[in-house]
């Protein structure tokens, strides 16, 4: 054991509250110059020869007084304008739209989605591919690219990136939000192909990108949508994949409210969008155009410029972004935790002072996407039958084969976004080699006591993309320290607490700090001696949550990003049940008074969403022989559908054997689970969702003719909270609405089956606060089984 009577001290010296970092205010370098009394939304600038020219999508009902949107779209063109002299210099493409530009070596690319013949209007599935070395003569027209399935295009944009060419379109995706951002890749320009994984705005509202490659990284420019308003913002990533948002209080370009007298907008509405930017470097600046308006039948051209290189523009959005959270998530050298005492003591079971939150923050709204986990048990419980409260000696745990990589693929096959792995149970053995104690991988003769379980786990998570978290007993065993198993409130301290404490908190410092980010911390409420109700055996009194804020503190300044699972001050709460479900209806909000009925301390309340798990086998860990025991994919269908379908997350448990593999019959297992809930949702007949900040508590689906439907997915958006309480679903049969389906709360997400039913359109109706009520997804599927 470490010296623990020193730290302890020194834990107990400490300052009672933590300091933010200084920030350095922030400001914004572009510097707009004007409106162009222009009604373009999407333009390019480009330089060819070292002159500057816009390439210009013009809608043709623009030039038609009266006409709607739409009208006379196969007479929209993309054009070229030389902008020092403002004159046309040619038309590349007509019954086009949402073109974008390329210019690479002696020739520009132009790409624009095609219209065709018969389609509806923007119901675009090829994009269309044109060159030109001179502007003025252009080559025929060629398809480069066509969607999938029922897949319409948007906008594209195009840049040359490390070592080929990368492309960006929308796509209308129903499995995704509107406008969601996908990356394709090709060495030619001309043969496409979709880059694995590389998807962005999949949680989100995205759209009119641009797309950049300076100094190793990929920049796309989005609109973000606010409160009926929208503004660019910035994101980056190395690889199309992960991606890293600029702080969401440094929008790329916003919007100005005392614009008024917007080309072909009645006079009276002022500006609400800074949407559609794009840039390119030209004569020691760099040159940006966007459209201003308000989201309706045309924009309100504008440019801006900035004193530097793209490189050194976007590089600005992410300049000391760190500077802006508490701490930095990464600390060198020794760190000590600070002990933070709550602003009231939860004595004698009073409620503390406390501000309820009713909306998620971005760290619980990241979670509740992921909606599926993996849990993995494992230790030497897996070596003793099971048996997680007994402390066998160090080295009973012996893997012969141990394949972190296996793990992470069983999760991937079943769906699963991030994984939970058992870094200390009960017991309090160590799966990583800690200096607080000899009990612990050390002594194990896995690797002569040289391996690190946790270091392997956490490097398979990077290497197949999936989140990480970890999961931390506060109750030891071995140490002698936890709480007894009594009920919620009863529960008395079992050892020496105050000896313990800095034990445990230099083993959580261990894990948050060296293993680069995680996003998930889960803290077992079960023999958990710093839980809010422990009890001193010999007063009764409650310890208070001193211990409890102290750990909740430490996790937030060393892994800022992650949600914390339990303890005194969660980002999560558990829902009741280790079966797999959750209670209906579902809420995600705690409210003052309800913690106990919710599973969290009474000084908790706000935005606290659900967590069910579920053990697959009769057992947490592995045992002998218990292959049969494997929960079969009716069940498991049946616990998705009661979890994750009434709006709460799943952790389903997975079970490594004593060699360190999970056994081939759960692989398997887990595999068909995953396929069936692949084709399950594999086919929707039918989507929509709620207009963008336009709340409408009808919506409808229509099939055009008879489809037979028997399960719908409704998906609420979250990010503002929880706002509506009841919905219905009716089907229109012989010229009357009849009611197929209804239920209470959607949340996250919704999934209902109803007797099957033939009709040729559905009806939503929700019920709750209507300037609040938004339904990112309503879908409808006929399912077999």
């Amino acid at each position: 054991m470490i010296k623990s009577t020193k730290l302890f001290n020194f834990l107990m010296a400490c300052l009672i509250s933590c300091n933010v970092l200084a920030q350095t205010p922030f400001e914004n370098p572009i510097k707009k110059q004007g409106r162009l009394n222009s009604p373009l939304v999407e333009t390019s600038p480009f330089v060819f020869q070292n002159k500057l020219y816009l390439l210009e999508n013009n809608q043709y009902f623009w030039d038609v007084e009266g006409a709607k949107p739409g009208d006379y779209f196969h007479e929209d063109e993309i054009r070229i304008r030389d902008l020092e002299s403002g004159k046309l210099i040619s038309v590349p493409l007509k019954n086009h739209g949402f073109g974008t530009v390329l210019t690479w070596k002696d020739t520009v690319y132009v790409f624009a989605g095609n219209y065709g013949n018969g389609k509806p209007w923007r119901q675009m599935t090829e994009i269309t591919m044109t060159s030109s070395k001179d502007l003025k003569s252009w080559t025929k027209p060629r398809t480069v690219f066509r969607a999938s399935g029922k897949e319409f295009f948007f906008n594209t944009a195009v840049c040359r990136g490390k070592d080929k060419f990368i492309m960006l379109y929308e796509t209308n995706d129903p499995k995704w939000k509107p406008f969601t951002l996908r990356y394709l890749e090709s060495t030619d320009l001309i043969n496409w192909k979709e880059i694995p994984d590389a998807i962005y705005g999949t949680n989100k509202y995205v759209g009119g990108p641009a797309l950049y490659y300076e100094g190793g990284w990929y920049y796309t420019l989005y609109l973000e949508a606010l409160n009926k308003s929208w503004e660019t913002h910035i994101t980056r990533s190395k690889d199309l994949v992960q991606w890293e948002d600029a702080p969401k209080d440094r929008p790329f370009v916003t919007f100005d409210p005392t614009h008024f007298n917007m080309p072909l907008t009645d006079p009276k509405i002022s500006e609400n969008n800074a949407s559609d930017v794009e840039l390119c470097y030209f004569r020691d600046k760099t040159i940006l155009y966007f459209t201003g308006g308000n989201q309706q039948i045309a924009g309100d051209l504008q440019w801006a410029t900035y004193e530097g290189t793209p490189k050194q523009l976007f590089e600005h959005f992410f300049e000391d972004s760190e500077k802006n959270i508490e701490a930095p998530p990464e600390h060198k050298g020794s760190w000590t935790p600070v002990l933070t005492a709550p602003q009231e003591q939860t004595m004698n079971g009073k409620n503390p002072t406390f501000e309820a939150t009713n909306k998620p923050s971005p760290q619980q709204l990241a979670f509740q996407e992921r909606q599926l986990g993996a849990f993995i048990h494992y230790g030497p419980a897996a070596y003793i039958e099971s048996d997680m409260m007994s402390v066998p000696a160090a080295d009973v745990f012996n893997p012969s084969q141990l394949d972190a990589e296996q793990w992470v693929r069983t999760a991937k096959s079943f769906g699963a976004k991030h994984i939970v792995l058992t870094a200390k149970h009960h017991n309090g053995y160590c799966l990583w080699p800690t200096e607080t104690t000899d009990y612990s991988i050390k002594k194990s003769p896995w690797k002569k006591g040289k391996g690190d379980v946790v270091a392997e786990f956490v490097k398979a998570c990077r290497k197949y993309d999936i989140e990480i978290g970890l999961y931390v007993s506060g109750g030891d065993k071995h140490f002698g320290c936890s709480s007894t198993p009594d009920p919620q409130g009863e529960r008395k301290i079992v050892g020496d607490i105050h000896r313990y404490f800095p034990v445990f908190m230099e083993q959580l410092r261990e894990l948050l700090t060296n293993y680069g980010e995680i996003s998930y911390l889960w803290f077992d409420g079960a023999y958990d001696p710093f839980g809010w109700d422990v009890m001193d055996p010999k007063t009764m009194q409650p310890l208070g949550t001193a211990y409890g804020d102290a750990i909740h503190s430490m996790v937030k300044h060393l892994q800022p990003n992650a949600v914390i699972m339990g303890g005194t001050k969660p980002d999560v709460r558990w829902s009741g049940s280790e079966q797999g479900w959750a209670a209906y209806p579902l809420e995600n909000i705690v409210r003052p008074g309800e913690g106990l009925e919710m599973w969290v301390g009474p000084q908790n309340a706000g935005w606290i969403p659900a967590e069910a798990n579920l053990h697959t086998r009769s057992t947490w860990f592995w045992t002998p022989d218990s292959d049969k025991t494997l929960r079969d994919i009716p069940f498991l269908k049946k616990v998705y559908f009661e979890s994750i379908g009434r709006g709460a997350n799943l952790l389903v448990n997975i079970t490594p054997d004593t060699t360190g593999l999970i056994p081939n019959a759960e692989v398997k297992r887990l595999s068909d689970f995953g396929k069936t809930l692949e084709e399950t949702f594999a086919t929707p007949l039918g989507s929509t969702s709620s207009i963008v900040d336009q709340p409408n508590n009808h919506l409808v689906i229509d099939f055009h003719k008879k489809q037979k439907v028997n399960l719908l997915v409704l998906e609420e958006d979250i990010q503002h909270g929880q706002h509506i309480n009841a919905y219905k679903v009716e089907a229109y049969l012989d010229k009357v609405w009849k009611t197929i389906a209804e239920g209470q709360s959607i949340g996250r997400k919704r999934i209902q089956t109803f007797p099957a039913t033939k009709s040729t359109k559905l009806r939503l109706t929700l019920d709750g606060e209507d300037d609040r009520m938004f339904i990112n997804n309503f879908t409808v599927y006929f399912s077999e089984k």
